[in-house]
């Protein structure tokens, strides 16, 4: 690839998903390792497992890692791919596949199929000649592609879904706080919070809480939050308006009730949500994800 195509997708990750250059240059450097990863193993798959057509349905928190993932995958094991990103982030699912087109993949055997996910995604899970499902997306759109595929697709057809969750650490007084707090603050902010693995609970021992919790909030402190265009920048913003005032509906409820320990200040334009800590007695608490830079902190007694 050439230094311009690195840039065109740098400016379509930020430019549709909000992407710092850190998180943009991390996320082409997953796709890349997707394609030479499915690559090697081309030749040690059983081409016999081909479903036939496969439909890849991508987000748009990895508009491109994700999708070249999924797609990468199910072209090596033999398949057509007929591949949907997120009507949020449609330009650079474009590129991409015309560098594939370009690299040689035929364009009948991949075809781009940009659309919402209530027209073209539900078309999709309910044809027949597909033979298989690959999605990455909230719990409960799996679900209802489960549903879906069980009414109009063959038994046999795998779905192969990615769903959200509640991550959890747990850090005892044994633990190395700096290198703990190092990676809390990656995990729980890096990309405004938008990542399937990104940390949504912290389990902290009583004994270390307080100085624990000082030490966190001041590195808190050091982020810088504005125009992901900005080398600057740590955070940026998150996808749309829609998200952003979900989660300061989210955040409003928890400071009613007092359980805000630390939030940061955010750009009064724009999508931007401030990296906040929330108090919570345990996982049981959180109800649903909070698809966002909002963690979550808990307390344990040490027991002998």
């Amino acid at each position: 690839m050439t230094s311009e195509g690195f840039g065109e997708f740098f400016a379509v990750l930020t430019r549709e998903a909000g992407k710092t250059p850190a998180d943009a240059i991390a996320e082409l450097r997953e796709a890349v390792d997707f394609l030479r990863y499915y690559a090697t193993q081309i030749n040690t798959l059983d081409k016999r497992k081909a479903c036939g057509i496969f439909a890849c349905i991508s987000p748009w928190n990895f508009p491109l890692a994700i999708f070249t993932g999924q797609v990468s995958a199910a072209l090596a094991v033999g398949n057509g791919v007929l591949a949907k990103p997120s009507e949020l982030s449609p330009i650079c699912a474009f590129i991409a596949v015309r560098l594939l087109h370009k690299a040689g993949v035929p364009k009948e055997v991949l075809q781009l199929l940009p659309g919402t996910g209530a027209i073209v995604g539900a078309k999709l899970t309910s044809e027949a000649k597909v033979g298989g499902i690959c999605f990455t997306g909230s719990t409960a759109t799996a679900l209802t592609i489960n549903k879906s595929m069980a009414d109009n697709i063959a038994p046999h057809a795998p779905l192969i879904a990615e769903t959200g969750g509640l991550n959890a650490m747990i850090v005892d007084s044994t633990a190395f706080p700096e290198q703990a707090i190092k990676d809390i603050v990656i995990s729980a902010f890096q990309s405004a919070g938008q990542r399937c693995s990104s940390l949504r609970i912290l389990y902290l021992q009583e004994d270390v809480a307080k100085p624990f919790k000082k030490m966190l909030f001041g590195a808190m402190d050091e982020l810088v939050l504005g125009n992901p265009w900005e080398f600057s920048t740590d955070i940026g913003t998150v996808i749309n308006a829609k998200a952003r005032d979900d989660i300061e509906e989210y955040i409003e409820i928890a400071r009613d009730d007092n359980r805000i320990l630390k939030q940061l200040s955010s750009p009064k334009v724009g999508n931007f949500i401030g990296p906040t800590v929330i108090k919570v007695n345990g996982i049981a608490d959180l109800e649903r994800e909070i698809f966002g830079p909002v963690l979550h902190i808990a307390t344990f007694k040490a027991t002998k």
